[in-house]
């Protein structure tokens, strides 16, 4: 009975010991995830955050119980977002569900979108029976869409190659190619999108990458050299080819129509000649006898 008594304490033990590991798990994962959504606004600053993400904007002040915080909308529109005093809080309709405050007094924007980049300013209005005054502070926030995926499309050519770099989503994407030799050093070569390489004075070993980002991201293509355009013949030769072959078949089949009409008409010719020699030979009389023919030789 002992014996099951203290299994049984061994076995609480064991599950309290588990269920404190799962909460220490989950309370690490719930933090690393603050850490990664949650943006820090800093005053008088410019704010890149990335659409989806969440931003705080930092409410100090000296004033005790009583006062009151609003956020304002300076540009391109000025106007009033949301307002919070000791016991009461007013948003607009847009925010109501966006905007917060947090545990130590700070105003958090969740889930920011694209239309959200503005200027905002927090306004803190003191009204406790020491301390009357007013505090501003800016904010300039700038949201983006992240960059994709990057599309590079090849164009091989007897003299040149030329790569064209494009994303499907992203804003305020810039572009520039870069170039890797042989002893790993990294040189950027190109600002742009488009590259154009002359395959003469180029040589294959050299690795291109074009590189995509914008203020909150940024994406880079898979490896390319020179080798692989000469896998594969370029769309170029693949239409010369194909406008090769099919002059030879119009040229074939023109030649076949040109036999066709000379042998018919040889045909033609050589069935009137006949049917020609045939009348000569043999005439025949309106009541269908045949009429007799004398020869008179004279020797």
């Amino acid at each position: 009975m002992a014996n099951k008594k203290k299994k049984q304490m061994a076995h609480n033990v064991d599950m309290k010991n588990l269920d404190v590991k799962i909460l220490t798990l989950l309370s690490v994962f719930h933090l690393l995830t603050l850490c990664k959504t949650e943006i820090p606004a800093v005053p008088n600053t410019v704010i890149n955050a990335a659409v989806g993400e969440q931003v705080l904007f930092p409410v100090h002040h000296p004033c005790g119980a009583m006062y009151e915080v609003t956020l304002l909308s300076k540009s391109p529109i000025h106007s009033k977002l949301a307002s919070w005093n000791f016991n009461t809080s007013d948003n607009q309709p847009l925010y109501e569900n966006r905007l917060k405050r947090s545990r130590n007094g700070s105003v958090m924007l969740h889930n920011v979108q694209i239309n959200d980049t503005r200027l905002y300013e927090i306004q803190i209005d003191c009204y406790s029976t020491t301390m009357t005054a007013t505090r501003k502070q800016s904010f300039d926030l700038r949201v983006f869409e992240p960059v994709s995926k990057l599309l590079v499309t090849i164009t091989c050519s007897n003299i040149n190659v030329t790569l064209s770099c494009t994303v499907s989503n992203g804003t305020n994407v810039t572009f520039h190619w870069e170039k890797q030799s042989l002893s790993g050093a990294i040189n950027r070569i190109h600002n742009g999108a488009e590259l154009v390489i002359d395959i003469v004075n180029e040589q294959e070993q050299f690795i291109y990458k074009c590189v995509a980002e914008n203020p909150v991201s940024n994406a880079t293509s898979a490896p390319w050299t020179m080798k692989e355009c000469n896998k594969e013949p370029s769309k170029v030769c693949i239409l010369l080819g194909i406008s090769v072959a099919s002059l030879w078949l119009l040229f074939l089949v023109l030649i076949a129509l040109i036999c066709y009409k000379m042998k018919r008409t040889a045909s033609d010719k050589g069935c009137n000649a006949a049917l020609q020699m045939r009348n000569e030979e043999t005439s025949y009389l309106r009541d269908g006898t045949i009429e007799a023919t004398y020869v008179t030789r004279i020797d």
